[in-house]
């Protein structure tokens, strides 16, 4: 899969990669996830109001079997402690609901680096059902594929940025989606690595700028004066910054 067919596939361009690349979500990308929250939000506020009117109802109804009960003491002891747990457990759960929904989205990136793969996965259903489905390894780092990305994108080093996502379940496992979480991707050829620090060879001052920037997380200047150093496109400074800072770790 060519540089241009990551970014159709994955829905990002060049000035996404950029900002991505210094850390960053960019503009287009910032409109897109709070579209999404206010989105959760909205499910997730209708479904928060559901649990309190069934706690309502519950309430409702454990008042109304009292006045059935006409003194019969087992009889609003059984409605107390039945009417208690229901109240309890969806007026508790719908008010988490709700509260979770008054916290401010959180845009944070991260980045995986090494060779990605397409594998199957087998997952065991209720009913003793086994399903397969496929999952996007690299660097250590699992995202939920499909097979049409099994078929679009070859085994080969990559560089992912992706939507680092708050834990979505109780036992802090998450999974994420690789069309949803996946902010871009560009290929990375090991073999470019000594040819992107050969040009720097001869201007050791401004090398050091270039590390500094890249060192303080500043992709973006240091792109820039990549390109003001060698008057090198901003394909070439981008992919040239972008091997170096994978050789120093950052």
């Amino acid at each position: 899969m060519s540089d241009q067919e990551l970014m159709s596939y994955f829905k990002f361009d060049e000035t996404d990669r950029l900002a991505n690349q210094a850390g960053q979500i960019s503009a287009k990308q910032k409109v897109r996830f709070i579209a999404e929250d206010r989105y959760n939000k909205k499910l997730g506020r209708i479904g928060g109001i559901f649990m309190l009117v069934s706690a309502a109802l519950g309430l409702a109804l454990m008042a109304y079997a009292w006045i059935k009960a006409s003194g019969n003491i087992s009889m609003i002891v059984f409605d107390l402690i039945a009417g208690g747990i229901w109240i309890f457990l969806w007026g508790i759960i719908g008010a988490i609901v709700l509260a979770r929904l008054s916290s401010r989205p959180e845009f944070k990136i991260a980045r995986v680096q090494g060779h990605a793969r397409i594998v199957d996965v087998q997952s065991s259903y209720a009913n003793n059902r086994i399903g397969t489905h496929q999952e996007l390894h690299i660097g250590g780092k699992r995202f939920v594929a499909t097979r049409m990305l099994a078929g679009r994108m070859p085994e080969a080093d990559y560089i992912v940025y992706y939507f680092d996502r708050p834990s979505r379940n109780p036992s802090g496992i998450t999974y994420p989606t690789a069309s949803e979480d996946i902010l871009s991707v560009e290929l990375f050829k090991k073999a470019d690595a000594t040819a992107a620090l050969e040009p720097l060879a001869g201007h050791e001052a401004e090398d050091d700028e270039i590390i500094r920037c890249i060192k303080e997380g500043d992709v973006a200047g240091a792109i820039r004066r990549h390109r003001s150093m060698y008057n090198s496109s901003l394909e070439e400074a981008r992919k040239s910054v972008e091997i170096v800072k994978a050789s120093l770790g950052n």
